[in-house]
């Protein structure tokens, strides 16, 4: 290079002092690093340079890739929990990549505390929930003599709050699992309308109350995939609860099977407002939930079930 003209990968990697920058290759070798990646590397930035960049990020693909957690590996062997993206660009007639890094272990330490706390609590309720729920359930369903109605009415009221107090617990618990990777699957071949039809005999009795119709509809008789059922169950349930808890009294939520070549599609279709157009991109995120004003208050919900 010239003399008096600045290198111009030392140019790019000082504008962005404050990331961890790895720069490689098209063979994927590092051809620079800078001091914050020595830093996170516990090394010398020019240990790094000749080394694969996907040795030390494992999972990032080739080419441009989004932002990744993943758990980077250090020359000495030691391991961290990181986030990287990979941009490629042009220096000096040469197609290169860089990857910007940070170090989540910090947060993925809090997570998992988090996780375990929810945990923890959620299980120290449930024991308590359930036996004041078998209590008011055996006294809602008459089987102690004498019980006035109005008082029946009250504790039918207490059993219903009993059974949705359960299951919130059990969606507290249910993200607290796969926050933290304990959920299990275990896959299976099976048939996918029996399992839609069992979530839809569970949750017929949520749309008694203002006389909704939950109905199935397979278009796909027969098909079958590798999956969980438990977990098919749960999702369908899922989905089908929150379209009976927005539909208008006596309309119809309809759950469906379609094919598609080698695909199966399953949806559930309702008659409430919809989903505003300004929320869609949180719609799966945590606690997330949709509206305001009187009606958003009598929908009761975790915001968890679609997460």
């Amino acid at each position: 290079m010239p003399e008096g003209h600045a290198d111009p990968l030392l140019e790019f990697l000082g504008s962005v002092s404050a990331f961890a920058v790895l720069v490689a290759a098209d063979d994927g070798r590092i051809v620079r690093a800078n001091e914050a990646a020595g830093a996170l590397f516990r090394c010398a930035p020019r240990t790094l340079e000749g080394r694969s960049l996907g040795g030390l990020l494992p999972g990032l693909g080739p080419g441009e890739s989004p932002l990744k957690e993943l758990d980077a590996q250090r020359i000495d062997g030691s391991t961290f929990a990181a986030e990287a993206a990979v941009q490629p660009f042009s220096s000096g007639g040469r197609r290169l990549r860089a990857a910007f890094i940070a170090d989540v272990s910090r947060r993925r330490e809090l997570e998992l505390v988090r996780a375990e706390a929810v945990t923890l609590a959620s299980h120290e309720i449930r024991a308590p929930i359930t036996s004041i729920g078998m209590a008011v359930s055996l006294l809602a369903r008459g089987t102690l003599p004498g019980v006035p109605e109005n008082v029946r009415r009250l504790l039918e009221i207490a059993d219903r709050e009993c059974n949705r107090l359960r299951r919130l617990v059990d969606d507290y618990l249910n993200a607290a699992k796969i926050e933290s990777g304990g959920v299990p699957f275990e896959l299976r071949r099976a048939e996918l309308a029996p399992l839609v039809r069992q979530a839809v005999d569970a949750a017929r009795p949520l749309g008694e109350p203002t006389r909704l119709r939950i109905v199935l509809n397979d278009q796909a008789p027969g098909a079958a995939a590798s999956v969980d059922p438990d977990r098919v169950v749960q999702a369908a349930f899922n989905l089908i609860s929150n379209a009976v808890k927005f539909s208008p009294e006596g309309a119809d939520v309809t759950a469906a099977l379609t094919a598609k070549g080698s695909l199966v599609r399953v949806s559930v279709r309702d008659r409430g407002p919809g989903v505003p157009e300004a929320f869609r991109p949180r719609l799966f995120q945590k606690f997330a939930q949709a509206g305001g004003g009187a009606d958003a208050l009598r929908k009761k919900g975790s915001g968890l079930g679609l997460s």
